[in-house]
């Protein structure tokens, strides 16, 4: 049977035991809005689209006889939070906030140990199994350390996983007598149907296209096609911009090297009182719209939001005559704030401008 996850950032992930159901899949989400797409296959695939990232390894051993408990469970407070995630952005696969805070909701045993005020290593376990390990540093006595502490928690004999990354932390265990009971091969599937990804500066015609499209088939943005007045040469200008992250960030969703949908978020770097704001604008469309673009578009921005210290605040802006985009930021978590009442005139009516905003403090969360 496949199995299939998805993260916040949009990532789909899937077990493979053979070739049928990699065509399968593909077949299946061609246009199911994505980022990556990641195959833990029990097969090499040998795809010449698909990236060999890595692999799997679960191996079972027997607990350490030395059981010494040196780290500490972890607790929802944001400095930590930043610090593990620190940690985790080293690993093969995305680790995210969010997958934390499913972790530390369905009861699974997280502790971590930090060294001058750093967390330099994390394990998560349930059921006798060890799904993650982090380190800092792959050390002999780090690690040591590590499988001491795990021993409190674990039967005689556990499993645990480990990726290919982590080559000092295999070898170590295959040295204390762990046995591989199965081996996954990683691959990477990049661009494929619906995805979403950040522009470059060669995409620049296809935005001024979509932005044309856009605007000349809207009554619920600001700008209408007549005032708008970006040329090529600004758009590869804020596309060289948002690769730096100076104040902008933007993503694209697309299908066959057409731009579908467009969400950026800003924030003043020149004015300290207001540098920890965020905002964002969103546009899809009307032919794709209704199938998760926005949700997934909006979403990956939140996550990114939610795990940059530097933000403390996602906000928007939205007309009272869209009650779809109204209701989705809603379900994403935006609250109504207040409104600026009938300051839009769109087709010979008054509508309100609501305000919503999103508090990115990563401990609300848990």
């Amino acid at each position: 049977m496949i199995t299939i996850y998805k993260n916040y950032y949009g990532d789909l992930f899937f077990k493979l035991k053979n070739n049928t159901e990699f065509r399968e899949i593909l077949d299946l989400i061609k246009k199911i809005p994505k980022r990556y797409i990641y195959f833990f296959s029990e097969v090499k695939n040998e795809y010449y689209y698909m990236n060999n990232i890595g692999e799997l390894y679960i191996l079972k051993g027997k607990k350490e006889s030395n059981i010494l408990k040196t780290f500490s469970n972890f607790y929802p407070e944001n400095d930590l939070i930043y610090s593990i995630l620190k940690l985790t952005n080293k690993f093969l696969i995305p680790f995210t906030v969010f997958d934390l805070a499913n972790f530390y909701k369905k009861g699974y045993k997280i502790r971590y140990l930090k060294q001058n005020e750093k967390v330099i290593s994390l394990y998560i376990l349930k059921n006798n199994i060890v799904e993650f390990v982090f380190f800092d540093v792959e050390n002999i006595n780090l690690m040591i350390q590590t499988l001491n502490d795990i021993a409190s928690f674990v039967e005689d004999e556990y499993i645990i996983n480990v990726y290919s990354n982590q080559q000092n932390f295999k070898n170590f265990l295959l040295n204390k007598n762990f046995l591989a009971e199965k081996e996954f091969f990683i691959h990477r599937l990049d661009g494929y149907g619906i995805h979403i990804t950040t522009p470059e500066k060669n995409d620049s015609n296809n935005m001024m296209e979509f932005y044309e499209n856009v605007l000349k088939n809207t009554s619920t943005l600001a700008t209408q096609l007549d005032e708008f007045d970006k040329t090529k040469k600004d758009i590869e200008k804020i596309i060289d911009i948002s690769k730096k992250l100076f104040g902008i960030r933007i993503l694209i969703a697309k299908y066959e090297k057409k731009i579908i949908g467009n969400c950026d978020i800003y924030w003043n770097i020149q004015r300290k009182r207001l540098e920890r704001t965020a905002k964002l604008g969103i546009s899809v469309l009307e032919n794709f719209r209704n199938i998760g673009i926005g949700t997934m578009l909006i979403n990956n921005h939140i996550v990114w939001c939610i795990e940059n210290p530097k933000i403390h605040r996602l906000e928007l802006e939205v007309f009272s005559n869209n009650p779809k985009a109204i209701s989705l930021y809603e379900k994403l978590g935006f609250t109504i704030e207040g409104k600026r009442k009938e300051a839009a005139f769109i087709n010979y009516k008054y509508y309100d401008i609501l305000f919503m905003g999103y508090i990115t403090e990563p401990k609300n969360l848990f």
